[in-house]
């Protein structure tokens, strides 16, 4: 099987290397894989030691491929690419073990390598679980940006450290958004001061301060806050201020998106506001129905006010959607969903009198 990624770089090549051509080699453990993969390197100008370099990289990463398609589908192989590219392929020093070169030789504008190496294959399968880590196994959540941004004191024309953050999570999978309405909401400052301009060859220099909170938006429950500190420096103030914003916004985007998701597949919590509830005792035998269902682990009511409900849901398997269908299945209830989100259900009881008059309508 063949992962189509980037090629690997030279400093890893030499690092293999070591291992050397014709060595007689084997798994060593239970937790190691002896795989035997081939590459392929296109010979350009004429320059066949670099097409040596690239075919055997190109051989190591299939090497790895060939390992990695034990644990994922093709569906998966293709939707990962660039995950396993930036975060398994690209490291392949922490895989392979060792290798031996078995054959190499040269095809028409082509120089191929032929390899038996030996790849961890426990630490692929610990790396590719961690993958599995992404907003869409998480339900999708849309995160929403509301930042006071200031410089000197003054609105920041633009919007710089949201911007960067936007990007981060963009890049890890989140799904952003300016709506009114959000799984994740990002709140907080970032302020930009004046530092000095002296000593610095004509240059100014700026101090940023960036201070968020992750909310969770249904509930407001604090997820994670985050900090930083960072300096700007350029030719004019403007550009100096907005560097030191980004740089700030720079530092906790490498951590924040990673400490949400984490948080989140740890706190499976869905919270599910449920109308119609006539009277205490209703919402008792309705909560034991809920611990009841396989993809609850346990649930608590958080508010009851009227006839609705705020019931949190800490759920061990599945996320908000295949839990409404579950509760929309349930038989000593009859339950409408109204809404789902990433992490909240909007639903309503049908009492007997209520189920009568939806059937003769």
């Amino acid at each position: 099987m063949r992962i189509y990624l980037n090629l690997l770089c030279v400093a890893s090549i030499l690092l293999f290397g070591t291992a050397g051509a014709g060595a007689k080699i084997k798994a060593t453990t239970p937790n190691t894989e002896l795989v035997e993969a081939e590459g392929m390197g296109p010979i350009i100008n004429g320059d066949i030691a670099s097409a040596k370099q690239t075919s055997l990289s190109d051989a190591l990463k299939n090497s790895l491929g060939l390992v990695i398609g034990v644990y994922v589908s093709q569906e998966a192989l293709t939707s990962k690419a660039a995950l396993i590219e930036d975060n398994i392929t690209s490291q392949s020093e922490g895989y392979i073990e060792k290798y031996e070169v078995i054959s190499e030789s040269k095809d028409d504008s082509f120089y191929k390598t032929k390899i038996r190496a030996v790849v961890r294959k426990e630490d692929l399968s610990a790396k590719l679980k961690a993958l599995e880590l992404e907003p869409k196994k998480l339900g999708n959540p849309v995160v929403k940006f509301e930042i006071t941004e200031t410089i000197d004191g003054n609105p920041s024309p633009q919007n710089y450290a949201a911007n960067e953050l936007k990007n981060s999570f963009v890049s890890q999978g989140f799904v952003v958004s300016d709506s009114s309405t959000a799984d994740i909401l990002i709140t907080g400052t970032a302020e930009s001061k004046f530092n000095t301009d002296k000593g610095l060859g004509g240059l100014t220099s700026y101090r940023g301060i960036v201070s968020l909170k992750a909310l969770k938006g249904s509930s407001q429950d604090v997820i994670t806050a985050a900090e930083s500190t960072a300096g700007g420096v350029d030719v004019t103030k403007e550009a100096a201020s907005k560097n030191a914003i980004v740089n700030g916004a720079k530092k906790i985007s490498k951590d924040l998106p990673a400490t949400v998701l984490t948080f989140l597949k740890e706190h499976g919590v869905v919270q599910l506001s449920i109308s119609k509830v006539e009277n205490i005792n209703v919402l008792n035998d309705f909560t034991r129905a809920v611990r009841a269902l396989i993809e609850v682990r346990d649930c608590w009511v958080r508010n009851y006010s009227g006839d609705t409900a705020l019931i949190d849901l800490d759920l061990k398997k599945g996320n908000s959607t295949e839990t409404a269908k579950r509760l929309e299945q349930m038989t000593s209830f009859k339950v409408i969903i109204n809404k789902t989100g990433a992490y909240d259900i909007v639903a309503e009881l049908v009492t007997e009198t209520g189920a009568a008059d939806e059937k003769n309508k």
